[in-house]
């Protein structure tokens, strides 16, 4: 199609006396609407106040909508959530909003406009979020729920395990952990940390760096002040040890004891309750 193009127009009177025909000659041309740069969506990452904060990833924030035109052959008039912006009249703006925005573009030279339309979506870190141990101390099997509330979406990660959408982990090893709780479109993230109390169910104190020696796992951050108790098969007494201390070495005055299943006894609090737990386990040679 050539752009420009003549076309003509002919005008005929159909009056059956008269025969009077007359044509005109008429330029068509046809303007071609600017094309923006705009992407269909952009992030902002905000506080619990609602303010604009830093990203962890995933490019600028806030972010910056730019039309990518001249000022020089076009006008702009912006618009948040249908009210114009007063004062933006650039061919990019600073979005420190969430909202619909819309630019009406407008070439100097023909008037032609053209309207375009792009959503700022808000994201934040977690504002409200808790990681509890749901079984509590001594349950053999282990499970941590955690949850998050705030502007954004959350996922979930285990130590250094893989990021999950759902806050629940299942057979969680006794001891120590920490619960990292991201927003996915980089806004921000929060780490909690775990314990869950349980015991080993034996020990092999033979020196080669593997269960040498015997305590409750997870039990000196649980409560530090926390009593063990060790005996043999037939209650005698064979040590108190510390949650503090690295525990028992399977031996009594000194001397390495036999293999056998030994008994022990703790008392500890959880949850502000006072709590006493039985249980055995297996010393090997």
């Amino acid at each position: 199609m050539v752009n420009p193009q003549i076309i003509y127009a002919r005008v005929e009177n159909d009056a059956m006396d008269n025969d009077c025909v007359a044509t005109a000659e008429v330029i068509l041309k046809v303007e071609q609407l600017p094309v923006l740069t705009l992407e269909e969506e952009y992030r902002l990452c905000v506080d619990a106040d609602g303010l604009p904060i830093e990203p962890d990833f995933g490019g600028p924030s806030p972010p910056v909508l730019d039309t990518g035109l001249s000022p020089d052959t076009y006008t702009f008039v912006w618009e948040l959530d249908g009210t114009v912006i007063i004062g933006e009249v650039g061919p990019s703006l600073l979005a420190v909003q969430g909202g619909v925005y819309m630019v009406t573009v407008t070439e100097r030279t023909t008037g032609c406009m053209a309207t375009y339309t792009t959503t700022v979506i808000l994201s934040s870190p977690p504002t409200t979020f808790d990681a509890n141990v749901v079984n509590g101390a001594f349950a053999g099997e282990h499970t941590i729920e955690a949850s998050a509330m705030g502007e954004g979406e959350y996922e979930f990660q285990l130590d250094d395990g893989a990021f999950q959408t759902e806050g629940v982990f299942n057979n969680v090893s006794p001891g120590n952990h920490t619960i990292t709780i991201q927003d996915i479109n980089g806004c921000g993230s929060v780490v909690v940390e775990v314990g869950i109390v349980d015991y080993p169910r034996f020990m092999t104190p033979n020196q080669d760096g593997w269960n040498d020696t015997w305590n409750i796992i997870g039990i000196a951050n649980a409560d530090p002040t926390a009593k063990i108790y060790i005996f043999d098969r037939h209650g005698k007494l064979l040590k108190q040890i510390s949650p503090l201390g690295e525990g028992w070495d399977g031996t009594y005055n000194g001397n390495p004891l036999p293999s056998s299943d030994y008994w022990f006894q703790v008392d500890y609090k959880e949850d502000e309750t006072q709590k006493q737990f039985r249980g055995h386990f297996t010393l090997k040679r």
